[in-house]
Order: C-alpha cells, then sequence, then structure tokens
C-alpha cells in the first residue's frame, strides 16, 4: 500500500488529523464524552451513506481514484464530516442559530473547495456551489433539531449546557 500516491492526498490527511485533534481537545460544552460518541457515530453512519449514494449511485462526485475507495478516502469520509458535526452540536447555541448555521455552511463549502482545489474530488454531475444550500439545511435544521430531540430530551434536569 503506497502512502500519498494521489494529488491533493496531504489535504486529506490534515484535515482528518486536525478534525480529530479538535474533537480530543475542545472544551466540552453541549456535550461530555459520551453526547461526543453518539454524536460522531451517527454523523458518521450518515456520511458514509450519502456519500456512498453520491459517488456510487449517481456519480455525483469522485474522490481519488474512481474505482476503488483508498484509505484516504475511508478516513475522509469517515472522520471530517463527523468531527464537524460534533463540533457543531458540542458549540450550538440556539441563541445564535443563524451565526452557527451560516459560519459552518462556510467552513464546509471551504473544505469541499479545497479538495476540489488541490484535485482530491473530481466533480462530474456536481458543483461545489450546490453544497452550500445541502450545508445550510443541515446546520440551519437538521443538527439543531438533533440536538434537541437527543440531548435536550435525554436529560430534562440538568443545567442549561449541562447534557451527555
Amino acid at each position: 500500500m503506497e502512502f500519498m500516491k494521489y494529488e491533493g492526498e496531504w489535504y486529506v490527511w490534515a484535515l482528518v488529523a486536525i478534525s480529530i485533534l479538535f474533537v480530543l481537545l475542545m472544551p466540552k460544552k453541549n456535550l461530555t464524552w459520551v453526547g461526543i460518541f453518539i454524536t460522531f457515530v451517527f454523523s458518521a453512519g450518515l456520511t458514509w451513506t450519502f456519500d456512498t449514494m453520491s459517488m456510487s449511485t449517481f456519480n455525483l462526485f469522485d474522490l481519488a481514484k474512481k474505482i476503488s475507495i483508498e484509505l484516504s478516502d475511508a478516513f475522509l469520509i469517515g472522520f471530517v464530516p463527523a468531527s464537524i458535526a460534533t463540533i457543531f452540536v458540542n458549540f450550538y447555541n440556539r441563541k445564535k442559530a443563524w451565526m452557527f448555521a451560516l459560519v459552518f455552511t462556510l467552513l464546509c463549502f471551504i473544505l469541499e473547495f479545497g479538495l476540489v482545489q488541490f484535485g482530491y474530488m473530481k466533480n462530474n454531475s456536481w458543483n461545489t456551489w450546490y453544497g452550500i444550500p445541502v450545508y445550510f439545511i443541515i446546520f440551519k435544521f437538521f443538527f439543531p433539531w438533533f440536538y434537541e430531540l437527543t440531548f435536550k430530551t435525554m436529560n430534562k434536569n440538568t443545567n442549561e449546557g449541562e447534557f451527555i
């Protein structure tokens, strides 16, 4: 197995390392380690499901090598979006919901744009800017709902900001 054999692979490994380190070292606001685990695993599963459909069923984009899933693809799909979702849920504040949605939408767009610019991701029937409304819906509606459903209702007797 060759390491760093694809164009832009260094960018993927940098994203993976930074996102994992950030999740491990971030101050725990809304989540404890159990909440981080739940959010991370749930988000990783969703990402695998939707990215697999996008790549194989609809052929919207290719990562590194079209024929197979490479180790860097697996780490990119499995860790980076799940880390971003976990960071979002951990720091989410209902009073600043619009700001959170806009900042995280912009962050995801920039990271995806970097994948394309560094040559790791090739768009087929997709343009990078198509992700903006998708990211916005995820961060404005889906993850706030997930946070409220999963963590606010699990333990109603805790103080604000002290959830699983």
